[in-house]
Order: C-alpha cells, then sequence, then structure tokens
C-alpha cells in the first residue's frame, strides 16, 4: 500500500511539474511572438499609409494578438506532449 500511495504521489507531482513548465514555456514564447508581431505592426503603421488606411483598429490587433495566442498553444502543448514522454519514464522507473 504504501508503494502505491507513492506512486500516487510522484503522479501527482510530475503532472503538476508538467502543467507549470508547459504555462511558462507558452508564456515565453505569447511574450515573444507578442513583442515581435507589435513592433511589426507598429512600424508598418508608422510607415506604410497603405496599411494604415485599409486595416482598422480590430485589424491591427487581430494581425498582433492571433500569433502570441497560437504560439503560446503551440509551445505548450508541445512541452507538455515533451513532459509526458519523460513522465512515462520516471513512472515506469519508478514502478520497477
Amino acid at each position: 500500500m504504501s508503494k502505491e500511495k507513492s506512486l500516487d504521489e510522484l503522479r501527482k507531482k510530475t503532472q503538476e511539474d508538467c502543467v507549470h513548465q508547459s504555462i511558462v514555456t507558452g508564456g515565453k514564447a505569447a511574450a515573444w511572438a507578442l513583442a515581435t508581431a507589435g513592433t511589426v505592426v507598429f512600424l508598418a503603421n508608422q510607415y506604410l499609409p497603405t496599411f494604415r488606411k485599409s486595416l482598422g483598429v480590430s485589424g491591427k490587433t487581430a494581425l498582433i494578438v492571433t500569433p502570441a495566442f497560437g504560439m503560446y498553444f503551440l509551445q505548450a502543448e508541445l512541452t507538455m506532449n515533451e513532459c509526458a514522454r519523460k513522465r512515462k519514464w520516471t513512472l515506469h522507473d519508478a514502478q520497477h
């Protein structure tokens, strides 16, 4: 019974670690994408009259926010998959 309890604690701990790591790496990727897209849209708005006239505020905001959301979800998913792979082997080793 003690071994099962320690395995359950290990499962919970590794799952929490995976989720935390996924959130952090996703947040970093989103911040990078937000800064990059924001800079590009700002410069395009500043120096390209066609860009300034053709898109409204909502369109420009979407051009900034969409890559950030995409990068967050992509990086978080990739990190979660990698962590799950490592977690599987950690739990496997702990059982034997």
